[in-house]
C-alpha cells in the first residue's frame, strides 16, 4: 500500500516500525458528541491499497451469505470507503452506520495480517452478541499471507473493543444494491398489413364453421430459417421475423395458442398420411412400412388433418428419403415444411379476444 507522504507499507510482511509511521500518517477518527479520537484514519485520496477486492471473490461470498429470498441475486456494488489504523489504546465505540444514500445496505471490513492483540469486532442485534477475534483468527491461519473479513447490515450495531498493543489496519468498503436498469417502453410500429391481417383472422376463426370440431391451421414460413436433421424447431418462436413475426404476434394478440412444427404433407402415393413433428426428421435410408410411418418417424410425430390457410409450401423446409415396403419396395422422400401451426379448441368452447 501507498500512502503519503510516497510512503509504502506491505501489510501481509509488515514491522512495527512500519505500522508506527503509516499511523503517524493517519489523521484522527472521531466519534461522537464529544468528538474523542478513536482511531487513525486515512480517506480514500490519501492512500493507494494494492489489495484488490474484486479478484478475492469477497464480492459474490457476501452476496451469498447476507442475502437471502429476492435480494439473493441482485448485483452489488462494493466501495471503498476508508483505511483505519487502531494502535494501542485505539477503539471504536458501539454504534450503526448510517447509510449513505438509499442504495447502501451494509458495510465490509476487512482486517490485515498486523500483528497486534485486542481489538475485538463485536456485533448485536435484537438481544444476541456476537465477538470475532480476528487477531487470533489470523494468527492461528496456517494460510499466509491471509486476512479477515467481517459484512453485517447498516442496522447492525457494532464497535471495535480496545486495542492491546501492535496495530489492528482495516480497509472499510460500503455495499450498495445495483439500481436495476430502467427500461424506457418502446412502441413499435406495426406492419402496415397487420390491422388487416387482424380483421381477417378475427372472421375466420370466429365463423363457428371453421373446424367444428376444433383442429389445426397451419401456415407456412416466409422466410428462411438455419434447420437441420434433428433440430427442434420450436426453438424458433423466438426468432421469427417479417411476416412470420407478424402472424405469430397476431394470433397471439386474438388469444390463439400457437407453435412452430414440422408439416409432413401427405405424399402422393398415400393421400391419407399427413404428420406434424417437433423436430426434423432423418428416415436414415432405412427400410420402412409405408403403413407405420408414423411410428417409423419417432416421438412427437402426429397424425393430423389440417386446413391449410396459406399455401404449406415452406420456405423452410427438409427432406430425407427411405425405402418403402409394402406388395414391392420403393424409394420414397419424405418433404417437410416448417410452418406456424394454430391449434383451436371446438367452435363452441373457442374465444377469439375482440378486435379494440
Amino acid at each position: 500500500m501507498i500512502y503519503p507522504p510516497s510512503s509504502r507499507v506491505d501489510l501481509s510482511n509488515s514491522t512495527p516500525e512500519d505500522l508506527d509511521a503509516l499511523s503517524d500518517a493517519c489523521q484522527p477518527a472521531t466519534f461522537g458528541v464529544n468528538r474523542e479520537d478513536v482511531s487513525g484514519k486515512l480517506d480514500i485520496p490519501n492512500f493507494a491499497p494494492s489489495f484488490d477486492i474484486g479478484s478475492t471473490g469477497l464480492v459474490d461470498i457476501v452476496r451469498d451469505a447476507l442475502l437471502d429470498g429476492k435480494d439473493d441475486q441482485r448485483r452489488i456494488k462494493v466501495e471503498m470507503y476508508k483505511l483505519n489504523v487502531y494502535g494501542k489504546d485505539s477503539f471504536f465505540k458501539a454504534h450503526k452506520d448510517t447509510p449513505r444514500d438509499e442504495t447502501m445496505f451494509g458495510s465490509l471490513v476487512v482486517v490485515f495480517p498486523t500483528p497486534h492483540q485486542g481489538g475485538e469486532f463485536v456485533l448485536r442485534q435484537d438481544g444476541h452478541e456476537w465477538v470475532v477475534d480476528f487477531a487470533k483468527m489470523v494468527s492461528d491461519s496456517t494460510e499466509k499471507p491471509c486476512v479477515g473479513y467481517i459484512a453485517f447490515f447498516s442496522d447492525v450495531e457494532h464497535e471495535v473493543r480496545t486495542v492491546e498493543a501492535g496495530h489492528r489496519v482495516t480497509l472499510t468498503y460500503n455495499l450498495y444494491f445495483i439500481p436495476e436498469k430502467q427500461t424506457i417502453p418502446v412502441i413499435s410500429s406495426p406492419a402496415p398489413y397487420e390491422q388487416r391481417l387482424r380483421e381477417l383472422l378475427y372472421t375466420l376463426l370466429t365463423n363457428p364453421d371453421l373446424l367444428p370440431e376444433g383442429g389445426y391451421l397451419g401456415f407456412g414460413l416466409r422466410h428462411q430459417y438455419p434447420v437441420q436433421t434433428g433440430t427442434e424447431v420450436k426453438r424458433l418462436r423466438k426468432c421469427l421475423k417479417g411476416n412470420d413475426a407478424t402472424l405469430a404476434r397476431v394470433l397471439s394478440t386474438l388469444g390463439i395458442t400457437w407453435d412452430v412444427r414440422v408439416f409432413y404433407g401427405s405424399h402422393h402415393k398415400y393421400p391419407h398420411y399427413s404428420y406434424l413433428h417437433e423436430r426434423i426428421v432423418d428416415m436414415g435410408d432405412r427400410e420402412v412400412d409405408k403403413y407405420m410411418l408414423g411410428v417409423h418417424m419417432g416421438p412427437g410425430a402426429e397424425e393430423v388433418r389440417l386446413a391449410k390457410v396459406t399455401d404449406m409450401a415452406s420456405m423452410t423446409c427438409a427432406e430425407s428419403s427411405f425405402l418403402a415396403y409394402g406388395n414391392e419396395p420403393s424409394l420414397e422422400h419424405l418433404y417437410g415444411n416448417v410452418c406456424i401451426i394454430a391449434d383451436l379448441p371446438p367452435s363452441e368452447n373457442r374465444t377469439i379476444k375482440t378486435m379494440e
